[in-house]
């Protein structure tokens, strides 16, 4: 969180009278003031570092509080205050304060505090403090808080340890209403100072007390009372508080009183008020309203940070294009949000998870909020995502590339027939078309008729999309695409944008959009940074997603032959298992945006997702591609979920290997085979021979049977039958929208729609308290494999970041090269590469 100078004055300023406060509890001896929440189990701010520390450990952002109160009993008022500041970081919570006392009789005391608080994870704090009082030596208070679950929880304190004066505290509290009510039992024991322990325990003194909080949406309301000296020498007394607080987002204020000393000679009146400031923000009294967010957009979809401090650089993080959606999605339910700025800064994204970020947007709307886009330019994708907002502004140097779609199938066969090498298939299916690129030099009838439906499927998308959105006929956006692309004037022309403007003008623009013309609306650009005040007692329903990006195979997910990224089956069985055998977790989502790979890793996953199902509900949540072995993973789900132009299908088997003998023998390289056993297989060096082409068509459908099964068996044969599925597999590509006619997919929407429905399959309703835990791995280091190697090579390019380049030059899938020459033979499930754009 970033303040500018000014805005930290004001928080200094304001420090001095606001914050909030709950009902004294146990009389404390670090302080005279009045304290928020005296219960060992439930204190969760700043305050904790004088009656328990652990709760330092819940405290997020910066907070700052302050304490007056005086007690009058008879002879004169004793006044009493104290000062606090709490930082929360990567590593834990620190905090510091003070508490001065000015008695009406007799000497006043300073106590100086230093203290920090840890979670270890949702259900357990632990945290330290340091006391002086008057200069004198520090003493220690070591705490910890268990939050055994979202009704209990129980707290430990052992005061001035290792000391004459040493006291342990234990405090339990309910909610017996969730969070709306707050219920408190502590105890503080103080040994008696006899030299034999069991002395001490039997002679000491207890001070029990009772707290009750009930928050109102912003409001607090409390009682506590308490009795001292019970068992003690001195005499019995008691207290009782009453509290009226009151909290906004990021300040609030509390006034407390009541009566001390009850039932002594002489019973006192005590008046408290506590203040507080913080970057986190709390549940408020007058909720937030007429926000506008703003976020800038690129690549996949993810946030654009360009913020290169050192806190950033070491802590910060954008979001993803995952918690993108979901941040949208949140904003169309906040009702202090009226609208959403997003800059789209160069999108690369398929018609599949285009049609996710188009979807929040039309959601954001139907919600009543209002959507101004801004971008410098804009192919189709970029025109097609923001078609669906109120307002479309370009910048007037720019241009709106709305040109329709196109698809391209490469065949390298002659080129690499010239370099001495060829390429040789067998398939199970008659549309599985991936290894053609090697084998052939044309498209086949299939190739022809699939390419042509997905084309069709995407042109028809952006034509329905862009007439919807701009108001206009599906001919008249025809007739604008047809015209190849469009100057910045021209998209304003043909009403495909609403203003050409400057960064600097958008201000002015986005006004008259809010209906304040002349005026300026502030935009929170980075307001997914904001804390929020966590009042959750232990750990929350969660649904687990589990993304499955890349090209599927053995071992651990890492970088691909080219640098590209790979799912590996041992960290995403792992992660599943995880999922599966935590209790948190209520539901999984399995993202999958794969054109598969291997057929063994898919298996193993596809396992993995099965075993999971059997214990909690498992959603399959496709991106812009989930073919072949992705297919394969997700038909282990309960429920498959597709955007309408998801690319899906290709459920089909084939073994592709590559004979480099011409190229070896061009390159001056001889090589001796030496075998024991009839089969041994081929390897670059030389061809298939009959035998052991027959034994791999023999796996291959081996391989594509099981593949068939495991569908049948995730789908159920109530959805569909083998027999059914036969005519509709034979490595077929479908859209997502055929794929749901078909029994392959059960609805059409996106990741929110999933996690929507995974929810659903957990019995929670939309006001139960739910997290998302991602489950990702990092990828590792690109491998150079031995073809990768040899075409550069042969190409004279080193082999370092031209790999790349050489991949683009020669392969029209380098995925796909890389697959076969590591899987050696074995079959593979993966789909053709298609990039419909």
């Amino acid at each position: 969180m970033r303040f500018s100078t000014g805005r930290w004055a004001a928080l200094t300023l304001l420090a001095l009278t606001s914050s909030t406060v709950s009902a004294q509890g146990l009389a404390d001896p670090r302080t005279s003031s009045v304290l928020p929440n005296a219960a060992a189990a439930a204190v969760d701010d700043a305050t904790a570092i004088f009656t328990n520390p652990a709760g330092l450990g819940a405290v997020s952002g910066i907070e700052l509080g302050a304490g007056y109160s005086n007690r009058f009993f008879g002879v004169g008022f004793d006044h009493a205050t104290d000062g606090i500041i709490a930082a929360s970081g990567p590593l834990g919570t620190v905090a510091a304060g003070f508490s001065m006392s000015s008695p009406a009789l007799g000497r006043g005391r300073l106590v100086t505090s230093i203290g920090g608080g840890l979670q270890l994870d949702e259900s357990i704090l632990v945290g330290v403090a340091l006391h002086s009082v008057d200069g004198e030596l520090p003493t220690v208070d070591l705490g910890t808080q268990l939050r055994l679950s979202r009704g209990l929880a129980v707290g430990l304190v052992g005061e001035n340890l290792a000391t004459d004066n040493g006291a342990f505290r234990l405090g339990v509290s309910v909610r017996p209403l969730d969070e709306l009510l707050t219920l408190g039992v502590d105890a503080r024991f103080k040994p008696a100072p006899f030299d034999n322990p069991g002395q001490a325990l039997l002679g000491g003194a207890f001070t029990p007390a009772l707290t009750a909080r009930l928050h109102l949406g912003g409001v607090v309301v409390g009682i506590a009372g308490e009795v001292q000296n019970l068992g003690g020498l001195s005499p019995v007394t008691g207290t009782a508080t009453a509290l009226l607080q009151v909290d906004l987002d990021h300040m609030g204020v509390a006034l407390q009183g009541g009566a001390d000393g009850i039932a002594a000679d002489v019973t006192g009146s005590v008046v408290g008020v506590r203040g507080r400031l913080s970057t986190t923000a709390w549940e408020s009294l007058l909720p937030e309203g007429g926000r506008w967010l703003e976020l800038r957009l690129a690549d996949d979809g993810g946030v654009v940070d360009d913020d290169d401090s050192l806190f950033d650089a070491l802590f910060g993080s954008t979001p993803s294009a995952l918690q993108v959606l979901a941040m949208l999605d949140n904003a169309a339910e906040d009702e202090s949000v009226e609208g959403v700025m997003l800059r789209l800064e160069g999108l690369s994204l398929g018609f599949g998870a285009a049609a996710e970020l188009r979807g929040a947007i039309q959601r954001l709307r139907e919600n009543g909020k209002k959507v101004a886009v801004y971008m410098v330019s804009g192919d189709d994708i970029d025109a097609w995502v923001a078609s669906a907002a109120d307002r479309v502004w370009i910048a007037p140097s720019g241009g709106l590339g709305v040109d329709g779609v196109r698809g391209r199938l490469i065949y390298l066969a002659d080129v690499l027939g010239r370099l001495g090498i060829t390429a040789e298939a067998v398939s199970a299916g008659k549309y599985k078309s991936a290894p053609r690129t090697f084998t052939h030099t044309e498209p086949s009838e299939e190739e022809i008729e699939v390419e042509n439906a997905l084309l069709d499927g995407a042109y028809n998308a952006l034509v329905a999309g862009l007439a919807e959105g701009r108001d206009k006929s599906p001919d008249e956006i025809k007739a604008i695409i047809d015209l190849g692309g469009l100057s910045a004037s021209e998209a304003l022309e043909h009403g495909m944008v609403d203003a050409l403007a400057y960064n600097d003008e958008v201000g002015q623009l986005l006004a008259e959009l809010a209906g304040r013309p002349g005026e300026r609306v502030g935009t929170e650009a980075r307001f997914y940074e904001d804390a929020k005040k966590l009042n959750r007692w232990g750990g929350a329903a969660s649904i687990a997603v589990i993304p499955i990006e890349g090209t599927i195979q053995m071992g651990r997910s890492q970088g691909g032959l080219f640098g590209g990224s790979g799912a590996g089956a041992d960290d995403v069985v792992d992660a599943i298992n995880r999922a599966k055998n935590d209790d948190d977790v209520v539901a999984i989502v399995l993202r999958i945006n794969s054109p598969g790979g291997d057929a063994l890793a898919s298996d193993l996953m596809w396992r993995a997702a099965m075993l999971a199902r059997d214990v909690k509900p498992v959603i399959a949540s496709m991106g812009d591609v989930a073919a072949s072995g992705g297919y394969y993973v997700a038909a282990a789900a309960n429920t498959i979920v597709a955007e309408p132009n998801t690319i899906t299908g290709s459920i089909g088997v084939f073994g592709l290997m590559f004979n480099a003998e011409g190229l070896v023998n061009d390159l001056g390289i001889r090589s001796v085979e030496f075998q024991r056993g009839a089969r041994p297989g081929p390897d670059l060096f030389r061809g298939m021979t009959d035998v052991e082409r027959e034994r791999l068509q023999h796996s291959v459908d081996a391989t594509y049977e099981r593949f068939l099964t495991a569908i049948v068996e995730g789908r159920g044969e109530d959805r569909i039958t083998k027999d059914a599925l036969r005519e509709i597999a034979e490595g077929r590509v479908w859209t997502g929208a055929q794929a749901k006619e078909r029994a392959l997919v059960d609805e059409e929407g996106s990741i929110i729609d999933a996690l929507r429905i995974a929810r659903e399959r957990a019995g929670l309703t939309s006001t139960d308290d739910l997290a998302l835990s991602v489950y990702t791995k990092d990828g590792g280091i690109p491998i150079v494999g031995a073809l990768g190697g040899m075409m550069a090579m042969a190409l004279g390019l080193p082999t370092g970041e031209s790999l790349q380049r050489a991949a683009n030059l020669l392969f029209g899938d380098a995925d796909l090269v890389e697959m076969a020459v590591s899987a050696e033979g074995k079959p593979l499930v993966l789909a053709p590469a298609i990039t419909v754009r």
